[in-house]
């Protein structure tokens, strides 16, 4: 059994066993479309997803399975092809909100090794906040510390409005621009 058979016969059972879709493709048109595109769009994953084999496996097969769950709302004259990249666009960006960024060992970092073997982080005496005023870089902390719904909140702390906050950061980061 060829990779596109068993594939369409898998989703043709889990479709069947959700019941949450209606079949409108038949079996041999299903093969047909997963023979022609599957290598395509498992390409266009497998770089997408920074070469993983698997990921890119898990995506493409969830793109068929979302293409023929959803085939009824295509129009006879709708690209499939272009349909089916679009589609994968969408399933690669909730797989990689969804997946957890690897995990990087410090073993396998030099930089890291480094700094544990030097004792830590060098002190940095000159950094480029050092020509603003104390008044300046609270204002900066408060301003990144905060998301945006509470930023209205940080310029009340101030004692100031949310516009006239705005302007200040800007002002302030001219000024950091200017000193490089």
């Amino acid at each position: 059994m060829r990779k596109s058979e068993r594939f369409c016969d898998i989703y043709i059972t889990e479709a069947y066993r959700r019941k949450e879709v209606r079949l409108l493709i038949e079996p041999e048109q299903c093969t047909l479309i997963i023979e022609k595109y599957y290598r395509e769009i498992f390409s266009y994953c497998y770089a997408k997803l920074s070469y993983s084999h698997h990921s890119a496996e898990d995506c493409t097969q969830e793109v068929f399975v979302v293409f023929f769950s959803k085939h009824e709302r295509l129009d006879e004259g709708d690209n499939i092809r272009l349909w089916l990249y679009r589609t994968a666009d969408n399933v690669i960006k909730a797989y990689v909100r969804k997946s957890p960024p690897p995990a990087v060992s410090l073993e396998d970092s030099p930089e890291a090794m480094n700094i544990a073997d030097s004792g830590g982080f060098e002190d940095v005496s000159d950094t480029p906040l050092d020509i603003l005023t104390t008044e300046e870089r609270q204002l900066l902390e408060m301003y990144y510390n905060s998301d945006y719904g509470q930023r209205n909140a940080a310029a009340k702390r101030l004692g100031i409005s949310l516009p006239a906050l705005y302007r200040k950061v800007h002002k302030i980061k001219k000024k950091l621009r200017a000193a490089r």
